[in-house]
């Protein structure tokens, strides 16, 4: 185990400009979470003008906190901030992280110079620092946050973020899905602590079965390729790259003073390493379902199963255009589908790749033995089925919709084989809100599901193609 456990696991815990007023930012991010999380350490609010900050004794100082203090959070400005760390050390604090921002990421010397003194005294006080300029930690278990609405129940995912505003955007893009994270890191300029050693730290941590992060770039390159070679052998590995085009890379050196480099060089480091790049956080989310609740699978070929002639026709090219493959079925397959279907199929139903299911069966004992008799065709790897709230609705609900999903849900527990469903509807807030619940039903019965063909089609091709890099690696 890394010897960054410690960090997430702190007995105590200072804010360092904790405020009276409500709406203070780092009473937001940082000393609410922590009570409403229920937080079992002591909390010390810092404020040499203030006696008393929701509800807990304050301090002038650090120095007047009378027991010992593990962690500190900084929210004061950068100016204050070496002062601070002389008084850290003192206290003989383990880790700081600075919230603060006004160093390097602002490219004056003045800010540089603030940056470099901080960590000199820092590590000559045997203290670990975090950031500057970030958000910190985000640990369940140890019901430490800096958001009060995030999740309260881990998972297994760690998630490494150089940026303070994504790191939140995406542990709420995951709530949504049902992604739940074990560890969660935002780093910022990595005076200290950088992406490198967290991923060290999330490779060896057994609570940990999925590593995703967002990267900007990076101070000790040697060190993550190392980092990133070892991780991607043993976990998913999956990353965000920020700072791919010109303008993007100099907006990276202001956010964080770090350097982006090539995107041409990152891209072909992450596929030489194994590492899976997605383009944006809800790709990276839509990977994370499907390595958290499919198993892997044996190719590409995909079976779908649907409710409209003009979707599947959309459905297949947008497949065929992520290198998916959609094979006819044979006649022996064909042949059991109409025996399923009998009298009850409509004229408009096919027995064809896709299979399209027309509105006059709406039937449970239906649905289930077609998906059974896809799944045992060894011609298909995946299974890919389409729900389209607004087919069918009626009323403010949607019976079809309705018992196809508790039909699925009972039946893909018995498949051996990925299956993946897309929910869609057309904008209506009443079935917007009817297919969030379907979603809800399908994903706490380990269902991965999409809001649209383009991404599941294109999470299904990045699945497949981690698991047929990973076999020729090996």
């Amino acid at each position: 185990m890394s010897d960054l456990e410690y960090i997430f696991h702190p007995k105590s815990i200072a804010i360092i400009g904790a405020k009276s007023q409500p709406l203070s930012a780092t009473n937001y991010f940082f000393l609410n979470p922590l009570i409403d999380f229920g937080y079992e350490g002591n909390i010390y609010p810092v404020n040499p003008k203030a006696s008393e900050i929701s509800g807990l004794k304050a301090y002038p100082s650090i120095l007047d906190i009378p027991g010992p203090v593990d962690h500190v959070t900084c929210g004061i400005r950068a100016d204050l901030t070496p002062q601070l760390m002389r008084e850290c050390v003192a206290k003989g604090v383990k880790v700081v992280h600075l919230y603060t921002s006004g160093f390097s990421e602002t490219g004056r010397e003045k800010g540089i110079s603030l940056e470099k003194e901080i960590i000199k005294i820092a590590r000559q006080g045997n203290i670990r620092v975090l950031g500057p300029n970030c958000l910190g930690i985000y640990c369940p278990t140890s019901k430490i946050s800096f958001k009060s609405s995030f999740p309260k129940d881990g998972g297994n995912v760690g998630f490494l973020c150089q940026s303070g505003g994504n790191s939140i955007d995406i542990v709420e893009l995951g709530n949504a899905r049902g992604v739940r994270f074990n560890k969660v890191v935002s780093f910022g300029n990595a005076s200290d602590i950088n992406e490198a050693e967290i991923l060290e730290h999330f490779t060896g941590d057994p609570e940990i079965k999925i590593i995703v992060g967002y990267m900007e770039g990076t101070r000790d390159g040697n060190r993550l390729i190392k980092a990133l070679q070892k991780a991607a052998k043993i976990k998913p590995l999956i990353i965000l790259k920020g700072g791919i085009t010109e303008a993007g890379t100099q907006a990276v050196a202001s956010h964080t003073g770090s350097l982006a480099g090539s995107n041409v060089v990152w891209e072909s480091l992450f596929r030489q390493l194994g590492v899976t790049q997605v383009n944006d956080m809800d790709e990276l989310i839509d990977l994370v379902l499907l390595f958290q609740h499919s198993m892997p699978p044996q190719g590409r070929k995909i079976g779908i199963i649907g409710s409209s002639g003009g979707s599947s026709v959309l459905l297949t090219d947008i497949c065929e255009k992520e290198n998916l493959t959609i094979p006819p079925f044979p006649d022996e397959v064909k042949s059991k589908l109409r025996e399923i279907l009998s009298e009850e199929a409509d004229p408009g139903t096919t027995m064809r790749n896709p299979v399209d299911l027309a509105s006059s069966t709406p039937n449970p004992t239906i649905f289930s033995p077609i998906l059974k008799t896809i799944a045992d065709y060894n011609g298909v790897d995946l299974i890919l089925i389409y729900i389209n709230v607004s087919f069918g609705w009626d009323n403010g609900t949607n019976v079809l919709a309705t018992m196809q999903t508790e039909s699925l849900i009972e039946t893909t527990r018995e498949l051996d084989k990925p299956v993946a469903v897309v929910v869609r509807h057309t904008g209506i807030p009443e079935s917007s809100t009817f297919a969030f619940g379907i979603q809800e039903s399908l994903l706490q019965a380990g269902i991965p599901v999409f809001p649209s063909f383009d991404r599941a089609s294109r999470a299904l091709d990045r699945f497949v193609r981690y698991y047929e890099a990973k076999q020729h690696r090996k």
